[in-house]
Parts: structure tokens; C-alpha cells; sequence
């Protein structure tokens, strides 16, 4: 079995699966350039669609409960982990056929609202875990829900 499948199983049956979307637990491989958050095109493709495609297809509905509940946080990392979640999904297609459907149209708006009112976490982060990205994490979270960054 995959190692990053077996470690979302584990999280799984430890009922800790939100922690593979918060960045609690971060799945990437070597290949990545993200070496302090999850990248969100390998959880797709190595655990939660091979998951699926073992027959839990009740896994849709966890994911998109899991993007609702860390974006009504004040957690920079659980906000961006949703926000991520989604602009990576939305991507998939581009990649794979992905076996699914999830409908994020109503959590957009909801991800737009959580960067602004946490926008001055965003702005004051101090961690490294976006430091393969150029510019503040504001400036990123704010691109990818349609905002300009100020």
C-alpha cells in the first residue's frame, strides 16, 4: 500500500481525517515543492481517490464537510488547507478524469469571507510554512478566492 494512503487511513481510523486537510498532517512526496503543507494534487490523486475507488464513497461528503468546518476557523494553516483543498479539486481535470463530483460552489463565497475577516492573520503570519511561495500568505490566499491583494 502507498505510504501517504496508509497514513490517511491511519488518520482515518483514529478519527483525525480533518487533520489531512488543516495541514496537521502534510502529505507530500519528494517531488514537491511544498515541504511544509500539504499539496493538495497528491492527496487527491494518492489517498482520497483511490479511497473512493475502494468503495468509501461517502469520503466526497467528509471532504466537503471538512472544507465547510476549517473554513469557519481563525486558523491560517485549516483556512488555507480548505481554500487549497478546493483550488486543487477544481484542478484535477485538467490532470486525471477524477471518479466524482463535489459541488464547491457554495463554500466560495464562504472561503472569500474567511480570508477577509482573517486577513490580518494572514498578513501577520509569521511561520515558514509558505516560504516556497513568493509574497505574504495574505497575498496568496487573497489570489486564489478572486481577491487583489492589498
Amino acid at each position: 500500500m502507498d505510504y501517504l494512503l496508509s497514513v490517511y487511513k491511519k488518520a482515518m481510523s483514529l478519527d483525525r481525517e480533518i487533520d489531512c486537510f488543516n495541514n496537521v498532517i502534510v502529505f507530500n512526496d519528494p517531488d514537491s515543492f511544498l515541504t511544509q503543507l500539504t499539496d493538495f494534487f497528491i492527496l487527491w490523486r494518492r489517498c482520497i481517490i483511490p479511497i473512493y475507488n475502494e468503495g468509501d464513497h461517502d469520503i466526497v461528503h467528509r471532504v466537503k464537510g471538512y472544507v465547510k468546518r476549517l473554513l469557519a476557523t481563525d486558523d491560517v494553516l485549516s483556512i488555507y488547507g480548505a481554500i487549497d483543498c478546493m483550488r486543487c479539486y477544481d484542478a484535477l481535470d485538467i490532470f486525471i478524469d477524477p471518479p466524482f463530483e463535489i459541488d464547491f460552489s457554495d463554500c466560495k463565497k464562504i472561503a472569500r469571507n474567511a480570508v477577509l475577516s482573517n486577513a490580518d492573520k494572514f498578513k501577520n503570519y509569521h511561520g515558514d510554512e509558505f516560504k516556497a511561495f513568493s509574497g505574504s500568505p495574505y497575498e496568496l490566499v487573497a489570489r486564489m478566492v478572486g481577491l487583489e491583494p492589498v
